[in-house]
């Protein structure tokens, strides 16, 4: 279980940065990140080729997907680094990143935060963050603290 969590979780990580590097515009900073390795992505044939495919692929593919595989990875590797026990100490990590990025989402919609509100980025935050929650459900142990 532990193997394949991990599988999933950089199998997630790395389909959600595909896409950006595929199809996002390149003054994202991935693309700084990837520069650092003075490697030109930009000019990258794929990544010619697959822009000027755009077209082909829903919104929610190319815009919303990505955060959502992220969230997910995410949420796997903090169960995996708590070995599937939910307390009050684990919840705050699996929490910290799904809710930062709803409420930045919800913040956008309200003209708080700069930028766009989109529903989908929403409900591919919170699949993000539920999916990986079912799926270790049988492995997941609540422990819960008596007071003294």
């Amino acid at each position: 279980m532990k193997l394949r969590l991990l599988f999933s979780s950089i199998l997630s990580l790395s389909f959600g940065t595909i896409i950006y590097l595929l199809f996002r515009v390149s003054t994202l900073n991935v693309f700084s990140w990837i520069d650092i390795l003075n490697i030109d992505f930009t000019n990258f044939y794929l990544r010619k080729f697959m822009i000027s495919k755009i077209d082909m692929f829903p919104d929610w593919f190319v815009f919303s997907l990505p955060d959502g595989l992220w969230i997910f990875s995410y949420v796997n590797l903090i169960l995996l680094i708590w070995n599937f026990k939910i307390n009050f100490q684990s919840l705050i990590w699996i929490l910290i990143v799904p809710s930062i990025s709803i409420i930045s989402e919800i913040g956008q919609g309200l003209k708080i935060i700069r930028g766009t509100f989109d529903f989908l980025d929403l409900l591919f935050y919170a699949l993000g963050f539920i999916l990986p929650l079912i799926f270790t459900r049988e492995n997941l142990k609540f422990k819960y603290y008596e007071k003294n």
